[in-house]
């Protein structure tokens, strides 16, 4: 199946600055990372959590409600959150279809958290400031509501998309590293103007299509790379898998990004795959 959506992106992504660290979580709220503290989830921004049920719901978080779809597994309690965000002009089914998530999740214990856009120009508001970020807010929010729900595994929190799903993806990884265990943007990246040092560790697995990886004007291609050597040099664990089919995602691109999610979670140290990759990773995966 091949992405047909076009992204009218605007090439002032690549010089524009958005980096705010300072927005990502309050200092005095409760994350990940304390050794002596009780894990605790976000605090949900409106009050009571709606019921975090199996399909589609609408979740309203700040000044926005959202349509959400869930995929929850017959015993969620405890279990993984894979958050899939959707491309340009894309909806939460399409995503999930798309990425073939259902049939890869299988009998695994994975809570999907399929978001759909507010209708912004660009889907996800990645060339926003981390500060007052609505699509931050939901993401807090969801991953707050299904804390309180299912008592999920905060040390289990993933996220991929592709395109813009990948751009928010890569927005999350810089962002949202207090919550994220580990992240997988599709042709997703960074540039000078988007990237800050994440808060924590986060290993990454970055793939997209090669320098054919293009839409009007943007390249993945080298936003990507650029992701993915900033990150590096940073000391996060990163994988790169640089395929040949362009702005796409290769066939069974998806379950090779699903195996490294699960294969990380939060504070693994040293990655299972510093020693190398898994025998049934494509030939085209490396680490930088």
């Amino acid at each position: 199946m091949r992405l047909k959506t076009p992204m009218f992106l605007l090439l002032a992504l690549i010089a524009c600055g958005t980096s705010d660290p300072e927005g990502a979580i309050d200092d005095d709220d409760q994350g990940p990372g304390g050794e002596d503290e009780q894990r605790v989830g976000p605090e949900y921004s409106k009050g009571d959590c709606p019921s975090m049920v199996d399909g589609d719901i609408d979740f309203e978080t700040g000044d926005t409600e959202y349509e959400v779809e869930l995929r929850i597994p017959d015993d969620p309690e405890g279990a993984t959150v894979l958050f899939a965000w959707h491309w340009l002009g894309g909806t939460a089914t399409q995503a999930i279809r798309y990425m073939e998530l259902e049939d890869i999740v299988g009998d695994d214990n994975v809570i999907i958290v399929a978001p759909r856009s507010d209708d912004s120009q660009f889907e996800w508001h990645f060339l926003e400031a981390a500060d007052g970020n609505p699509d931050l807010l939901l993401f807090d929010d969801l991953l707050s509501c299904l804390w309180q729900e299912y008592d999920v595994d905060l040390d289990r929190v993933h996220s991929t998309g592709m395109s813009a799903g990948g751009l928010w993806t890569s927005y999350l990884t810089i962002h949202r590293s207090e919550w994220l265990a580990s992240a997988a943007p599709l042709s997703g990246g960074a540039n000078t103007g988007l990237y800050s040092t994440p808060a924590e560790d986060i290993p990454v697995l970055l793939s997209w299509g090669g320098p054919s990886d293009n839409l009007n004007g943007l390249s993945f291609h080298d936003m990507s790379l650029f992701l993915g050597e900033s990150l590096s040099d940073d000391g996060h664990f990163v994988i790169e898998c640089e395929h040949d089919d362009g702005h796409n995602l290769p066939p069974g691109g998806i379950r090779y990004a699903y195996d490294f999610l699960m294969d990380h979670p939060k504070g693994v140290d040293p990655s299972p795959y510093a020693d190398g990759l898994p025998d049934d990773f494509p030939s085209w995966c490396r680490q930088p």
